[in-house]
């Protein structure tokens, strides 16, 4: 799955809290698997989130089509560049846009979600 940064928060060190559309192929493979890995790429690193899903997907009622899934982290691991590898760098990375606008009813259903309290949906 690929995220944005408005559909992913940590809400602390061990708790990831995403929002997916429910009908996607992502959704139904955390759902149905329960473990989930997240990729941060860098320039100089990539770090693999490894998590299990603790709750999801819980459904939107702002946001039709789309859920909640609350995911715990189990494991966190940092690829460096080898040392034959320090020459070499991502040249250019993942792009989202245009910048959404955090007014849109979209976006701040999405907010409320990653933010409200535990049941609160």
């Amino acid at each position: 799955m690929l995220l944005s940064s408005l559909e992913v928060r940590a809400a602390d060190p061990r708790t990831i809290r995403i929002v997916i559309g429910t009908g996607s192929r992502s959704a139904r493979n955390l759902a149905e698997r329960r473990v989930a890995t997240l990729l941060l790429v860098e320039p100089e690193q990539t770090v693999y989130v490894k998590a299990r899903a603790r709750t999801g997907p819980v459904l939107l009622e702002d946001l039709p089509g789309c859920g909640l899934f609350v995911l715990g982290v189990e494991d966190v691991l940092e690829d460096a560049p080898a040392e034959w590898e320090s020459s070499l760098r991502i040249s250019g990375g993942l792009r989202y846009a245009p910048t959404p606008s955090l007014d849109a009813p979209w976006a701040r259903a999405i907010l409320k979600a990653l933010t409200a309290p535990p049941g609160a949906h």
